[in-house]
């Protein structure tokens, strides 16, 4: 551990997590020359007590540390807290309820097309893909319900309708037939990057 300076005007924390500021610094050659903003003196590298380490010892520099990450999809509300000398974050999802025709991943890792709610257990769905790679369109089968999915999450879906030959229509809220023109063009593509990696 870095071995602190104390220094006036700056902030530290204790090993309790209490944050003290040092507001004095006495010119003499004391023992504790350091007086803290809670009344209590310190030495110059933040023991409490000369020789044993305690709970009041400052330890670290409270500076304006900065930490950047990601807010994962579905999160309404973020709080941010310190309890002791840690921060905790808490993501709070979205519980809004789902509208047909958007994308769901359960507890199960299946992935569906939702369509409505059947009882806090079940929900219906369009189409259905399961962990085991198991496609499910149009069936009065029912699911576990689950939470929106992010597009990474749900491309597994969209592969195996377009491995089926189907697609999704978001408009007329259907899995319908992949016209014969589209899938020849789609196999044209293909045949096409595989010809000019070829090349090169």
């Amino acid at each position: 551990m870095k071995t602190l300076k104390l220094e006036v005007g700056k902030t530290y924390r204790n090993r309790k997590g209490e944050e003290v500021k040092i507001v004095e610094k006495d010119g003499g050659m004391g023992a504790y020359p350091c007086k803290g903003s809670n009344g209590e003196r310190y030495t110059e590298n933040g023991g409490f007590a000369y020789t044993t380490e305690t709970p009041d010892d400052l330890i670290e520099e409270v500076g304006s540390t900065r930490h950047t990450f990601d807010i994962p999809d579905g999160v309404k509300k973020i709080t941010v807290s310190q309890v002791g000398n840690k921060i905790v974050i808490e993501m709070v999802p979205d519980t809004k309820e789902p509208k047909p025709g958007d994308v769901m991943i359960n507890k199960d890792r299946s992935v569906y097309i939702f369509k409505g709610v059947v009882d806090d257990y079940n929900h219906e769905h369009f189409a259905w893909l399961g962990i085991s790679g198991r496609l499910a369109i149009n069936t009065n089968t029912m699911c576990n319900p689950g939470r929106p999915a992010t597009p990474e999450e749900a491309q597994p879906l969209w592969d195996a309708l377009k491995k089926a030959g189907k697609r999704w229509n978001p408009e007329t809220m259907q899995v319908e037939e992949i016209p014969e023109f589209d899938r020849i063009r789609e196999l044209m593509e293909v045949i096409e990057r595989y010809l000019k990696y070829r090349e090169e």
